[in-house]
């Protein structure tokens, strides 16, 4: 079983000297600090148990991703959610291969590369990272995607070397009306060729996973737990 840094989360406290209080470690992570001008910063690494699995194109993880719904020259197209750089990179065509700007084969262990997805069982939420985006005024998706190549497991979620999109959903709520919430569908279908529908298309551990942000919070363990997930 692999381990990797997971995550950094700057935590920006001065020392507890100078009359700041920092928050607690998290159980499970590590504690790194260095002056700055005078000043103590601090950052926490947590520690993820991941495990590489390997999935062919002919029987792929199946799994779901958030997307924004973007203007893209004459029609739409979907994006990331959180990363810019500095705009949101497109998902132009239907399938994606990872890559990394660390000039190594994405996903990797010891980095958080890769096409990040959610199986059910994952501690990650995505209608908690849509939360996370409310500054971003582009519509949004889910969408099914089939994972394949080398694959990253962890209690957070996945980290795939490709993933194609095998069906969009789009909520109802949000468009000028009903005829561009349908111009919307046909261009995603244009664009993709899979199918376009509503939300009751996606799966109830993805809409039921509600919380007020994306990540789980910090006192959840993070130990690999296999039997949590939906593997295929």
């Amino acid at each position: 079983m692999a381990r990797s840094i997971a995550e950094t989360r700057f935590d920006l406290g001065r020392s507890a000297a100078s009359g700041v209080v920092r928050n607690a470690v998290p159980s499970g992570s590590r504690e790194t600090a260095v002056a700055v001008d005078g000043v103590r910063l601090s950052f926490v690494a947590m520690v993820i148990e991941e495990r590489e699995l390997h999935y062919s194109p002919d029987s792929p993880l199946r799994a779901w991703r958030l997307f924004r719904v973007r203007a893209f020259g004459a029609g739409l197209v979907l994006s990331s959610p959180m990363y810019h750089d500095p705009d949101p990179p497109p998902w132009p065509k239907v399938g994606s291969v990872a890559g990394c700007y660390e000039d190594h084969p994405a996903p990797a262990p010891g980095c958080r590369c890769g096409i990040y997805a959610a199986v059910a069982g994952t501690l990650d939420s995505l209608p908690g990272y849509l939360l996370d985006t409310a500054y971003d005024d582009d519509l949004w998706a889910y969408a099914e995607v089939a994972c394949s190549g080398r694959v990253f497991v962890d209690m957070r979620g996945v980290r795939a070397e490709r993933a194609d999109i095998v069906r969009i959903a789009l909520p109802d709520s949000g468009w000028l009306d009903e005829v561009a919430l349908d111009a919307a569908k046909r261009m995603l279908h244009e664009r993709y060729g899979v199918p376009v529908g509503g939300l009751d298309g996606v799966p109830d551990w993805v809409i039921g996973n509600q919380r007020d942000a994306g990540p789980p919070p910090d006192e959840v363990s993070l130990g690999l737990d296999l039997g949590r997930l939906d593997l295929g």
